[in-house]
Order: structure tokens, then sequence, then C-alpha cells
């Protein structure tokens, strides 16, 4: 039987705890706050989406991404790796396991009772079950490796274990402890750590009072540097340029851009960005939309026509900026003038000037560099005894549970290898 310590009480640490105490250890969990799982609360705005149907390494991102194709490979590599080793599916059956029930939408899973307090309590229980010691309200401040193991501490109080997992999580969301301790302690353990940064956040762009607190449907892409894949390669592959596009409700608030798809594009913009690229969201309002038979209607006003496809809103600040008159009749547009409203709404341009910090983020893209991590154990390639688990390590997944999967996996790998 081995002596673990875990720092940290996320999803990760109760996971790892949880199955490093079923195979024969004895097991203490050093944790922050004065409760496990608080950042779980607000993941999926307090539903809690664990995991997906689909669950591939190229949902994956880390700071080797910034390089070229070969280090984005290792990224994805690296991830295929873990997922392998414990997946989607596994993940359902062990929670099942724990009497948890579930739903699916669109491919996401949730906890049945659409709490993310559900999915918390599920795996707190299962640690109070199993007699796993929590250390409540625990700072570290200090990481040893002797030649018996570890000593962690925090000033007053000194743990020892055999082995180590760290699951302490990076720096979003502050307020639930998050706070990026755990990264300095690691460099003196001879880790590499890239600097955290805000992923999964809202992107600040310029746009009319009008548009404040409303939400809507859209494809949405980010164009970087005013060019794309197609047109200059050698500039893809040095992150200057790029194009993805999500589809799903760009929810304008506080001057900032939101939403989704907005914080799926954010993890391309944030780093170009901090390169001094140029970034620009592109919303296409016209899409899946019947504007093009509203604009032939006979007797209706333009105005009217578009607000059955687009929100009002935003069918008035465009109209107004480009000078055409919301009360024209559809009967009097030609062709070409119907074209030239589509057009219109169908690429809408907003200059990204910033993004969210910490405190909006869902997630942190740096932390302890993934070559330095045996993807099948967790283990340090630098610091034998010393295991990985959840988001203290350099990857961050796309929204809709890949986090809380990347989380779970990492946890069960540590948590079996110790």
């Amino acid at each position: 039987m081995s002596n673990i310590i875990i720092v940290g009480g996320g999803v990760a640490g109760m996971i790892a705890a949880i199955t490093a105490a079923n195979n024969g250890n004895k097991v203490t969990i050093l944790e922050k706050n004065s409760e496990l799982g608080k950042k779980i609360l607000i993941t999926g705005n307090g539903r809690c989406n664990f995991t997906n149907e689909y669950m591939k390494g190229d949902c994956y991102s880390s700071s080797l991404n910034n390089n070229d194709e070969v280090s984005r490979h290792i990224t994805r590599e690296f991830a295929d790796v873990v997922l392998d080793r414990f997946n989607n599916k596994d993940f359902i059956k062990v929670l099942s396991n724990l009497g948890m029930s579930y739903y699916v939408r669109e491919g996401y899973y949730y906890p049945k009772t659409d709490e993310a307090r559900t999915f918390r309590d599920t795996l707190v229980s299962e640690v109070n079950r199993l007699g796993i010691e929590v250390v409540y309200n625990f700072n570290l401040r200090s990481i040893e490796r002797n030649e018996d193991g570890f000593i962690l501490s925090n000033k007053e109080q000194e743990y020892t274990g055999d082995k180590v997992i760290i699951a302490a999580g990076g720096n979003a969301a502050p307020k639930t402890g998050s706070s990026g301790d755990c990264y300095y302690y690691l460099e003196k353990l001879g880790h590499n750590i890239f600097k955290a940064k805000p992923a999964l956040t809202s992107l600040k762009a310029d746009y009319p009072d009008d548009l404040q607190g409303i939400n809507a449907l859209a494809n949405i892409s980010i164009r970087i540097n005013g060019k794309t894949p197609e047109t200059d390669d050698t500039a893809l592959k040095t992150n200057a340029t790029t194009i993805k596009t999500e589809k799903g409700f760009i929810k304008y608030y506080k001057g900032m851009l939101s939403g989704i798809p907005i914080y799926q594009l954010s993890m391309e913009a944030i780093p170009a960005l901090e390169l001094g690229g140029k970034v620009e969201i592109v919303a296409d309002f016209v899409t899946d939309s019947n504007i093009e038979a509203a604009l032939k209607l006979q007797g209706t006003t333009l105005k009217e026509a578009l607000y059955k496809s687009i929100n009002p809103k935003i069918v008035d600040v465009i109209l107004k900026g480009h000078n055409i008159a919301p009360d024209t009749l559809t009967n009097n547009m030609n062709a070409a003038e119907r074209e030239h409203i589509i057009e219109l709404f169908s690429s809408v341009n907003y200059e990204i000037i910033g993004f969210g910090g910490f405190e909006n983020a869902q997630a942190t893209l740096g932390g302890v560099d993934i070559r330095e991590i045996n993807p099948q154990t967790m283990e340090s390639n630098i610091c034998k005894g010393l295991y990985f688990a959840g988001e203290i390590i350099d990857i961050v997944g796309r929204c809709g549970g890949y986090n809380i999967q990347w989380a779970a996996s990492t946890g069960v790998i540590a948590g079996i290898s110790v």
C-alpha cells in the first residue's frame, strides 16, 4: 500500500483519489477551499456538461499549437493516448455505477437533474464512502522531494507521501480558488511551465450600444490578418492566418462578444492578439434563414422582411450604418439591391481588440509542458513519483464537456498509475 497525496479536490483530484483508494492506497486530498469541487458548481451555467459523444484529440489544444504542424500533432497525439486509456464511455459507466442518472442533448451529456451539484455530490459521496482523508483550507507553500518521497507544507502542517498527484487546476475562475499557485513549485522541481492564458473566454469588440444584451444566431468565423489558409499556406503554418467557423448564438454583453461559439474561437484569437495580429470576428446572420423569400414578398417593408429572420436590433443597426431606409418597400427593390442586402447581413465584421480575463474564462491555456509527462501514466519525466491530472497540464479542450472529461481521464490514469 502506498501513501498518496493529492493536491486539489476538483474533478481531477477527486477521481484520482477514488481510483487510487479503490486500488488499495492510503489517500489524502489537500484542498485549498472549504469544500470539494467548488468550481464544478459553476460549470455549464450550473448544469455541468460533463462529456460529449465526439471525443478525440483534435478537440484539444496546448501552447505548442502556436508553433508548427509537428507541434500540433504532439498535442493531438498526447490527448488521444489519454482518451484511449479512459474515454467518454468509460466515464459514463463510472458515473452510472455511482448511481448518477444523465441525459444527452445533441451529443452533450448532463446530469438528469440538470444540476451541476448532482455531479459534484456524486463524487464527494464516493470520496466520503471510501474514507479518503480531506484536509480543507490547505494553502500549499512548498513541495520537497527526498529519498523517501515528498513533503508538502503550508508552513503550519506537513504531509508526507510516497507519491504525489498534482490536480490543483489553473488560473481560470479565481473566485473558486484557482490561482495557479502550483506552477511556481513545479518549476522548482524542474518542470517547464508555459505561461497561463485565459481560454474559452469572451472577446472585446467595438459595437453600437443598441446591441447590448441581445443574442443572435449566426455562423461565426474568425479571420486573422485578413487571410485564409487557401491564400497563404506559409502564413497559416506560423499561425499568422487562420479561419475557423462555429455555429450558435453570439451574445453582446458589456462591450464583449460572448457565447459558446465565441469561446471556441477565442482559442485562436488570444494567441494571435498576443502576437500583434489583426483579429476579426465575422458573423453570417443569413445562413439557414428565409431572408431571400422574405425580400421577394410584395407590399412589405425592408425591415419587416428582415425582422422575420434576424434580431431586430441587429437589423436596425446595420441598415442605419449603411444609410439604408428601413421602410423601403421590397417590391421596389431590384435583384441587385436584394443581393446587396443579403451580402451585408452575411458578412458583419467586428475587430477584436482584447479578451476577457481569468475571471471570465472557463479554462486555462498553459501549465506543465506535455512533453515532460508520460501520457500512459501521467507521471513526470522530470521528477519520478510526481503525477499530474486535469487543468494543471498544458491542455485545454473545447466547450462541450471536453475539459471535465480531460480531468476524469487524467485523474483515472494517475490514480491507477500510483
